[in-house]
């Protein structure tokens, strides 16, 4: 019941920015879908599958935490070391593959220009 009434779930954090002369939000947005709704309805869901499923709807408007991260690190507002306290260890491969790929993006942009 609860899944169907769930629309999406907003996770805000503040960190200390990179220069320290302010604070940065960083949001975390789960937007609730049919793929969502099924790992909501489960009596033993992993942390890994909300995960996935919040990557999935990255297009409709979801936000995941290490997409978040990344971007904020990329744009020179928080330092790698503040970004991989957020995280479990296990989540630094991904966390350098996205800071990767945004970093390929940020590069092709410039390029272009």
């Amino acid at each position: 019941m609860l899944s169907t009434l769930l629309k999406a779930v907003v996770s805000q954090r503040l960190l200390k920015s990179a220069k320290g002369d302010g604070l940065v939000l960083v949001p975390e947005v789960m937007l609730v879908d049919n793929t969502v709704a099924a790992c909501i309805r489960k009596d033993k869901f992993s942390v890994s599958e909300i995960e996935d499923a919040i990557q999935g709807t990255h297009e409709k408007g979801s936000i995941s935490l290490i997409n978040s991260l990344s971007e904020l690190y990329v744009a020179g507002k928080l330092s790698l070391d503040q970004v991989k306290a957020q995280i479990d260890e296990k989540n630094y491969e991904t966390l350098n593959r996205t800071i990767m790929q945004l970093n390929l993006k940020r590069n092709s942009v410039r390029i272009k220009k």
